[in-house]
């Protein structure tokens, strides 16, 4: 490890050890890598996975998921072909799911059970979040918009998972709140996240300057220039070698500042509230 190890515990719910999930989630990246890399599909490790790749050459100590990212035309590819995925795998997107919290897809170990304790608690399993890089307006007024539409529909979305977060919604905001509850709950999980889409998948990644990943938790500290992730590189993660991008500290910078440093012990923990786990 490039960095001190802290104390974490060990089990998940049902007795499940952490390191346990690790090995299974890491199990369906490298399936998925060498389908990716079969298809000639670029992907790229992201978020926490790439950090733990860089900070701690592996999993960071308490995360229980992977994240990579696609172009956005790469991603539709791996989309349309996720009833070939290799054998013990699933994939899980609205598009096939119609019960899936998610907007964006994720590929799972089909035999695992991992349960999120949303107000309806979803079967995720153990596996890979995988992420669509969009183009991204230039700083400015159409940057502006383009992350106010999204806010509201990160709002809207969070409304079908009610119960998940637990803070409070401050007072000048419970009428907006009030209203998207009535608005999520009238309309389907799948509608909401095709508009998601629409939004986001406007612009040709192959000739933006500013790319992105705009389903994720940081917004427009995850928006790089292209050349971040350039044709991509390489980084060792638990031993093995999986592509990232190109600039990849300076991708971790713009998303987590000080990215080598550890947060605080009170933070050194999953965001999942995971209420049930099996290796299957």
């Amino acid at each position: 490890m490039s960095a001190a190890t802290p104390e974490v515990t060990p089990l998940l719910a049902g007795g499940v050890a952490l390191r346990d999930v690790q090995q299974r989630a890491l199990a369906v990246l490298e399936a998925l890598a060498g389908f990716c890399d079969r298809h000639g599909l670029r992907y790229y490790l992201v978020g926490g996975t790439l950090l733990g790749a860089l900070r701690h050459e592996g999993f960071i100590p308490w995360d229980d998921d992977i994240d990579i990212a696609l172009p956005r035309a790469d991603y539709q590819r791996l989309l349309a072909l996720a009833d070939s995925l290799p054998r013990g795998l699933r994939a899980i997107h609205p598009s096939r799911d119609a019960d899936t919290p998610y907007p964006f897809l994720v590929v799972r170990d089909a035999r695992s059970r991992l349960v999120i304790d949303y107000a309806r608690p979803f079967d995720r399993g153990i596996g890979v979040d995988v992420f669509p890089i969009d183009a991204v307006p230039a700083p400015g007024p159409r940057r502006d918009v383009l992350f106010k539409a999204i806010a509201l529909m990160r709002a809207w979305t969070m409304n079908k998972q009610q119960g998940y977060y637990p803070h409070r919604v401050a007072a000048s905001r419970q009428l907006r709140f009030l209203l998207l509850s009535l608005a999520s709950q009238l309309c389907p999980s799948t509608k909401i996240y095709r508009l998601y889409e629409r939004l986001v998948a406007r612009g040709d990644v192959a000739c933006s300057p500013y790319v992105g990943n705009l389903y994720g938790l940081y917004g427009r500290r995850e928006v790089v220039q292209a050349e971040v992730f350039g044709e991509g590189g390489w980084v060792r993660f638990e031993g093995i070698r999986f592509r990232a991008p190109v600039q990849a500290e300076r991708y971790l910078e713009s998303v987590y500042g000080d990215f080598r440093h550890l947060p605080p012990p009170a933070q050194r923990r999953s965001g999942h509230r995971i209420r049930a786990v099996a290796l299957g």
